[in-house]
């Protein structure tokens, strides 16, 4: 395993445990902010080929 994925997937459970522990409100902003980047990931990986 590469060394710098290490550190990424730590900052991913703890984001993911961040997020489930929230109240509602928050779970679904960051929900739509999630959602969000993704699909701007997505519009700049088709824009792009």
């Amino acid at each position: 395993m590469p060394v710098l994925a290490i550190p990424l997937l730590a900052g991913a459970v703890g984001f993911g445990a961040g997020f489930w522990t929230g109240s509602t409100t928050s779970k679904l902003i960051k929900l739509a902010a999630v959602g969000g980047g993704c699909y701007v990931a997505y519009k700049v990986v088709k824009g792009g080929k």
